[in-house]
């Protein structure tokens, strides 16, 4: 059987994210995006990291984390802060 990807992320993780999120999904919408993944992903784009930053930050910070702490340090991780 073949791994289902979306664009090189696996469907399990991605189906993780979704369920993992805590915050409506219309505070992801508000910001353009589809689901929270759609979100981490442009997150990832805005800032010039590789998914697997945010991926990581994320399961450090945990999902209440999405539209700040989140952000604060990925701001940092792109100002070499870390």
């Amino acid at each position: 059987m073949t791994c289902l990807e979306v664009r090189g992320v696996p469907l399990a993780t991605i189906e993780r994210l979704n369920r993992e999120r805590t915050i409506p999904l219309e505070r992801y919408q508000d910001d353009g995006a589809i689901d929270r993944f759609g979100y981490l992903e442009c997150l990832a784009a805005d800032h010039g990291v590789e998914f697997d930053v945010v991926l990581t930050l994320v399961d450090v910070l945990g999902p209440d984390e999405d539209f700040d702490g989140l952000v604060t340090s990925l701001e940092d991780f792109a100002a070499g802060g870390f």
